[in-house]
C-alpha cells in the first residue's frame, strides 16, 4: 500500500499545483465566464454556440497546438486538468471538444509532411474539429456504409453518421468512410456543399454536445484529405477515453461544489436533526466528506492514468525505440480501463447521494441536481464499465493484451 501512496501522492499534489499554475490562472475565469449560466442553458436545452466561440477567442482551442503553430504547447497533464476544471462548470462543453483535441493530438504526432502542416495551420487559424465516425443500422464491426468513390477529377463522400460529438459547432469534421473494401478517414469542412448537420440527439444527458447526425450527399473531397487509417499501436484510444473520464471527473467536482453550496444556504432542518441548522448537523457533514472523497478518487485515479498517457505521448514525440513505446501505450491503455473502474462508480454514487444533504427543496427543477446524475451516466454508458473489469481481470489472468482501439456493430 506505501508503494501506491508514494506513488499518487505525487500526482496528486501535482494536479492542485497545475490548478494554481500559468495556464489554469489564465483560462479560469474564462471557463467560470462560460458556466455562468450552465444550469439555465440545461433546462433550457441551449446549445453553446457562443459558449464555444469564447472559448475559441480565449485561445483554448490552441492550448496543445505547438507553440511554433501559435499555440500553448501544452502537455496531456496540463489539457486533461483543463477538461476537468471546464466539466465542472459546463461537462458539455468538455465533451464537446473530444475529437478537436485527439485530432491535433494525432497531428502533433504524425511524421513532418506537408499534410500534417497544413491541418496544423488550419488549427493554428482556430479551425474546431468534429467527429463523424458512428454510423447507426446493421453495420458489421469495423465497416462503414459511408463510401468514398471516384468523381470525375475527384473524389465524393455519402453516408450518413450519428453520435457526431462536437461537430454542430466546428470547422472540419473527420469522417471514417470505405474505400474499395479499406477504412480512411476523410477530413472535410462542415460548410461543403452536401454537407448537413442535425440536431437531433435525444439523450436525457449532455444534450448540448450537438451528438446527433451527419449527412454526406456527393460531398466533393480532394485526395489530399484522405488519410489512410494508422493500425499502429499508439495512445489515441487512451486519450480518448481519458477525455469522457476527465468529462465525468469534472462532473464529480461539480457535485461537491453545489452540496457546500447547498447547505451553507439552507437554514431548515428536520425536527428530529442532530444539530440546529444542517451545516452543523454531523451527519450531513458526513454525507458532504463522503462527496468530497469520491471526487477526490475520481481525481486521482485519472491522474495517475493521464501519467501514463504522457509517459506514452512523450515516447512517441521524441523518437524512443518502437517496443519502448509499445510497451508504454500498452501501460496507459491499461491504466485508462482500471480508471474507469474507479471515476465512473464514484461519481454516479456522489451524484445519487448528493440528495442526502437536503430535502424535498433539493429536487426543484430550477436546482436541475439531477444532471449530475444525467450526465454522469450518459458519457458513463458510452463505455460499459463491466467490460472494463472483464478485460483487466483477462489481462492479469491471461496476460491478455488491453486493445487499444475498440468499435461497435453487428458481429454476426
Amino acid at each position: 500500500m506505501s508503494g501506491l501512496i508514494e506513488r499518487v501522492a505525487p500526482i496528486v499534489d501535482e494536479v492542485g499545483a497545475r490548478r494554481r499554475g500559468g495556464l489554469a490562472e489564465r483560462f479560469t475565469p474564462v471557463f467560470d465566464e462560460v458556466g455562468a449560466d450552465a444550469v439555465a442553458r440545461e433546462r433550457e436545452r441551449r446549445l453553446p454556440f457562443a459558449e464555444v466561440e469564447r472559448l475559441r477567442e480565449a485561445g483554448f482551442t490552441r492550448v496543445t497546438l505547438p507553440r511554433e503553430f501559435g499555440g500553448d504547447g501544452a502537455d496531456q497533464r496540463e489539457l486533461f486538468e483543463l477538461l476537468a476544471e471546464l466539466a465542472r462548470r459546463d461537462p458539455n462543453l468538455a465533451q464537446l471538444f473530444r475529437s478537436h483535441f485527439s485530432f491535433i493530438d494525432r497531428t502533433r504526432h504524425a511524421l513532418d509532411s506537408p499534410t500534417r502542416t497544413r491541418r496544423l495551420r488550419l488549427l493554428a487559424d482556430g479551425a474546431i474539429h468534429g467527429n463523424a465516425t458512428f454510423e447507426k443500422g446493421p453495420a458489421k464491426v469495423g465497416s462503414y456504409a459511408t463510401r468514398l468513390t471516384p468523381a470525375g477529377d475527384g473524389l465524393r463522400l455519402d453516408g450518413r453518421k450519428f453520435y457526431s460529438t462536437g461537430t454542430l459547432f466546428a470547422d472540419l469534421v473527420s469522417v471514417l468512410a470505405d474505400r474499395d473494401g479499406e477504412a480512411v478517414s476523410v477530413l472535410v469542412r462542415t460548410d461543403a456543399e452536401g454537407l448537413e448537420r442535425v440536431d437531433d440527439w435525444d439523450g436525457f444527458g449532455q444534450r448540448m454536445t450537438g451528438s446527433g447526425t451527419t449527412v454526406f450527399e456527393g460531398v466533393r473531397v480532394d485526395e489530399l484529405d484522405v488519410v489512410e487509417r494508422d493500425e499502429a499501436p499508439g495512445h489515441g484510444g487512451a486519450f480518448v477515453q481519458l477525455v469522457l473520464l476527465a468529462t465525468v471527473a469534472g462532473i464529480g467536482r461539480a457535485v461537491v461544489d453545489d452540496a457546500v453550496r447547498y447547505v451553507r444556504a439552507r437554514t431548515r432542518g428536520y425536527s428530529h436533526a442532530t444539530a440546529a441548522t444542517p451545516r452543523e448537523d454531523p451527519i450531513v457533514q458526513e454525507v458532504v466528506g463522503e462527496l468530497s472523497a469520491a471526487s477526490f478518487a475520481a481525481d486521482a485515479a485519472l491522474a495517475v492514468a493521464v501519467d501514463a498517457l504522457q509517459a506514452a505521448s512523450d515516447a512517441a514525440l521524441t523518437g524512443a525505440p518502437a517496443a519502448e513505446r509499445a510497451e508504454l501505450v500498452a501501460t496507459a491503455d491499461l491504466a485508462a480501463t482500471r480508471a474507469q473502474l474507479v471515476v465512473l462508480p464514484n461519481v454516479l454514487r456522489a451524484a445519487t447521494e448528493l440528495f442526502e444533504v437536503g430535502g424535498a427543496s433539493a429536487v426543484g427543477s430550477s436546482l436541475a441536481l439531477d444532471r449530475h446524475w444525467r450526465n454522469a451516466r450518459t458519457v458513463a454508458s458510452h463505455n460499459p464499465a463491466r467490460y472494463k473489469a472483464r478485460i483487466v481481470g483477462d489481462h492479469l489472468v491471461n496476460d491478455t493484451p488491453v486493445v487499444s482501439w475498440w468499435t461497435n456493430g453487428e458481429t454476426s
